[in-house]
């Protein structure tokens, strides 16, 4: 294990495990004994991790310690303990972890992770009682870890060693951003399916030395922000090229940046500042904004707006910036400004063929089925594009598709819980319609009226809710009554 690759926060967890393991008489550090010295460890990220989960620190401590009560103990403590395999195993593992989120050093998150990963040797009692996994770590890391500049190595000494260590200080205007690779690490996006040659047109166009900018133009949902979502993947997955595997995808949220923009001026100083921050991380990070043609404009008027703080930046080739717009969003406002327009590489986004859309919704369709808990036929994925460009032909596919499958998965979960919540109902009511059959049995309807009204009741109210469940259900009602019996 090369400590030099620890942060002092982390050499401090594994000194602390190695206390832990020695108050329980263990003869090696185990995966366990990490877990308590990370979660009692205070002012890490843990900390935020922790609480984004809903978990105590308290309870996961006691959890892990009715394990280790179980475990044999030798006689006397050990001084020198040795990490056992296991240990070592995961720390090999943060140090992976680091490397995928973008960090100078290894941080008790990182071997939190590690900790919950599927391939460690976690016990199972300690696994299902605390009941955390990597992606739900992943996830709250996306949400919570605050962006930071990353705009030059640490600083070294003649020797090479690093004489700072730590996290960097934060970059006040990067929180108006949204980290793409950090949603991407979590596994938040979804697969992107038929857009390879786009995808190598956006990686070439940022390579570039100049106008290395492209713009995504294309109709409203055929795709545009899936393709900055899959360059986050790609970049995450390193299967980029070497100049862009180190870098952030950040998305400037413009709403964020105008809202509380009280005094004329404080947004353009907000953008500027942004900007600013950008162009000292030398390239590390490549911004990402939606609906690019709103920069035109933006922040006020007489020449002041946002696009005319971002030309000389994108002109020196300082900045990286992947927009997206529609055509006619672009012809009017992009276009018109020619300085502006020649900073950016236009790319082309055409709706994909039929073909090409039904590898799209067969792709994406296991998260839909997991969301729903169903599962659709390959006859339905075809028919939703097929149906789509037949009947809906004034939106744009995949979008329309996806649409349309998620739509089905929703009222096919609601019928299904409606129809299951009906059957026994619907089966009380049959019963008493055939008793009060039974005890009208041999009577005269005009003279003995009263069990004859009861029996024409009960049958309308039978009827009622059995006509609501054919509706619902049309077919499969049958089919469902028969499983329930």
């Amino acid at each position: 294990m090369d400590i030099a690759n620890y942060s002092s926060d982390s050499r401090a967890v594994i000194k602390n495990a190695r206390e832990i393991a020695t108050e329980f008489r263990h003869p090696e550090i185990e995966i366990e004994h990490l877990l308590i010295a990370v979660v009692r460890h205070e002012g890490s990220q843990v900390e935020s991790i922790l609480n984004q989960l809903k978990k105590n620190r308290n309870v996961i401590e006691s959890i892990t310690e009715i394990h280790l009560k179980d475990q044999s103990a030798r006689a006397t403590a050990r001084e020198n303990l040795t990490i056992s395999p296991a240990v070592q195993e995961v720390l090999g593992w943060a140090i992976d972890e680091k490397a995928r989120l973008f960090d100078t050093l290894v941080e008790p998150e990182h071997i939190l992770i590690a900790i919950f990963d599927p391939r460690s040797k976690l016990s199972p009692y300690v696994r299902e009682k605390v009941d955390i996994t990597k992606e739900m770590i992943y996830r709250a890391i996306a949400e919570s870890k605050a962006v930071e500049e990353i705009a030059a190595a640490p600083e070294r000494t003649a020797g090479g060693e690093v004489v700072s260590e730590g996290k960097k200080e934060i970059a006040g205007s990067l929180r108006y951003c949204i980290d793409l690779t950090n949603q991407a690490a979590a596994g938040e996006f979804d697969p992107v399916i038929g857009r390879e040659k786009e995808l190598q047109q956006v990686i070439q166009i940022l390579l570039r030395r100049r106008k290395n900018s492209p713009v995504l133009v294309g109709g409203p949902g055929v795709g545009k922000t899936a393709i900055v979502e899959a360059f986050a993947q790609a970049v995450i997955a390193k299967d980029v090229p070497k100049a862009l595997q180190d870098v952030k995808v950040l998305e400037v949220d413009m709403g964020a940046m105008l809202a509380g923009a009280k005094y004329k001026g404080e947004f353009e100083e907000r953008f500027k500042t942004l900007v600013g921050e950008v162009v000292k991380t030398a390239g590390k990070v490549i911004l990402f904004i939606d609906e690019i043609h709103t920069i035109v404009g933006a922040g006020g008027s007489g020449g002041s707006d946002a696009a005319n703080m971002i030309k000389p930046a994108l002109a020196r080739g300082q900045i990286r910036l992947v927009g997206s717009t529609t055509e006619e969003e672009y012809t009017k406002y992009i276009e018109k400004d020619k300085a502006l327009e020649r900073r950016f590489e236009r790319i082309k986004i055409e709706q994909p063929n039929f073909d090409a859309a039904v590898r799209i919704v067969k792709g994406i369709v296991p998260k839909y089925e997991a969301h729903h808990k169903i599962t659709y036929t390959p006859e339905a994925l075809v028919a939703s594009v097929k149906f789509c460009q037949r009947y809906l032909s004034e939106r744009n596919l995949p979008d329309v598709a996806i649409d349309v499958i998620d739509e089905a998965g929703s009222e096919f979960g609601v019928k299904g819980e409606y129809a299951k919540s009906k059957i026994p109902l619907i089966e009380t009511q049959l019963a008493e319609v055939e008793k009060l059959v039974a005890a009208c049995a041999g009577k005269d309807p005009e003279k003995d009226t009263a069990p004859f009204e009861a029996l024409r009741a009960a049958y309308e109210e039978f009827a009622r809710n059995l006509e609501l469940l054919q509706g619902y259900w049309g077919h499969r009602v049958d089919a469902v009554a028969g499983g329930k019996a």
